[in-house]
């Protein structure tokens, strides 16, 4: 059953070059215009089914939250219609329901009675949403004194205690600080679980694919794309490299590094795995450069896919450069499967510049590293070719989470994504050894 049907969404406004020219057209005799329309949303559809998680992204100013007022009401759709069967509870922008000159007792009160809910009924949940908040005695003061941190508390507070069977959520809990965040995707998680309706906009994409399992991809008033989560995310993210692309590829033309790395010279074959990328669904790819290989082996030179924890093995990459490009990058980053990055590596990074790839050259790039005690499970790979620098950079060629690797950590206890080595010391003291301060 879709608790959330969009249909044919469409939101215009007309964007004037002079002031004066809206009292123009307002004045004209013969109706002429002197705006041009602009559509935050453009022929927007689709539809949300009752307990779907569903993350929201976009660049700024694509209409993600043109979007969220819509279906909350706030907006009114120049053309379409929206159909909610459900309360809703929204999180929109810091200030949307609340009266700053009240304190935040009295919005608790007054956003209760707008939800449909009595005095008595909202008292019996005054004391889950003080107790989420904690904010002491200022609940007692007026919100306009409250900092920012401090409202999104109240309001969040407010939002997930009200029992909604839709709870909307725009980018307000990148306020708070990092406890509270933990707090609140806690929560999030435990009332998605308890079969509330989600629809979260972030610009986060790793709390986007850890959230949620569906995601919608606004771009410039349309829906760019619309399905599994770390699909959408992945696709997302290789728009915003070549986006980078553009930016910063003057930038670092302009980019001259020593070359600190001596390349060795090797005429001993090599068997390798031959990748064919160009089935793959999420690639950023340039013409500068083509990665022929990326294997990962043991200490034996064997080919795995399996990994064990303080073991030893070789990552490489093997490219050919189709041009001459200056300060190359070889790298790989690993995450899991729920889009969170254990570690990034490359020849920048581990001080191995190499200030020139020449054209027509074949390379290959080599770690050597010791598994860390990391948690058993399937992990994501994504290798990648750049040139630049660590924070300056453009991307030549990235396979998003390309090849799937297994860890077997049947050794370890398992109970986070790495597993520490720690010297522990046992010691029996004596109360008067012990010198408190406060």
């Amino acid at each position: 059953m879709d608790i959330i049907t969009v249909e044919n969404v469409s939101k215009v406004y007309p964007l004037y070059d002079k002031t004066i020219d809206r009292l123009k057209e307002t004045l004209s005799i013969t109706k002429k215009s002197y705006h041009r329309d602009f559509y935050a949303l453009n022929d927007v559809s689709f539809n949300i089914g009752a307990g779907e998680t569903i993350g929201i992204i976009g660049t700024n100013g694509s209409g993600k939250s043109t979007i969220l007022k819509i279906i909350t009401g706030v907006l009114t759709p120049t053309e379409g219609n929206v159909t909610v069967n459900g309360k809703i509870s929204a999180l929109l922008e810091l200030g949307a329901g609340f009266n700053m000159d009240y304190t935040g007792m009295e919005n608790l009160y007054m956003n209760g009675t707008m939800m449909g809910y009595s005095k008595e009924e909202m008292e019996e949940k005054i004391p889950a949403i003080l107790d989420f908040a904690d904010i002491g005695e200022f609940v007692h003061q007026p919100v306009k004194t409250y900092s920012s941190g401090m409202f999104v508390r109240l309001a969040f507070a407010l939002a997930i205690n009200v029992e909604p069977e839709i709870l909307i959520v725009d980018e307000a809990l990148a306020v708070g600080d990092a406890f509270f965040q933990a707090k609140c995707f806690s929560k999030l998680e435990e009332i998605r679980n308890a079969g509330t309706t989600i629809l979260f906009v972030s610009h986060d994409i790793v709390s986007v694919k850890q959230l949620c399992k569906r995601a919608i991809w606004i771009e410039k008033g349309l829906v760019r794309m619309d399905g599994d989560s770390n699909e959408v995310c992945e696709q997302y993210l290789s728009m915003q490299i070549e986006e980078n692309n553009r930016m910063k590829s003057e930038l670092v033309k302009g980019l001259h590094l020593e070359n600190n790395a001596k390349t060795i010279k090797e005429k001993d074959k090599i068997v390798v795995r031959k990748l064919d990328y160009t089935s793959m669904k999420n690639v950023t790819a340039t013409d500068a450069a083509d990665m022929l290989s990326f294997y990962i082996r043991d200490e034996k030179g064997d080919d795995v896919n399996v990994l064990r924890p303080n073991k030893k093995y070789t990552f490489g990459i093997i490219a050919e450069f189709k041009e001459s490009v200056e300060n190359a990058l070889f790298g790989f980053e690993m995450e899991n499967a729920k889009g969170v990055k254990l570690f990034s590596i490359n020849n920048f990074l581990s001080n191995s510049v190499m200030s020139l790839a020449e054209k027509g050259k074949i390379y290959e790039v080599k770690f050597d590293i010791r598994l860390p005690k990391v948690c058993n499970g399937e992990y994501l790979i994504s290798p990648c070719i750049a040139a630049g620098e660590q924070n300056n950079h453009i991307v030549h060629v990235r396979l998003h989470n390309a090849i799937m690797i297994n860890v077997d950590n049947s050794e370890g206890y398992n109970l986070s994504i790495f597993d520490l080595d720690a010297k522990t010391t046992l010691i029996e003291r004596d109360r008067k050894s012990i010198k408190f301060y406060e």
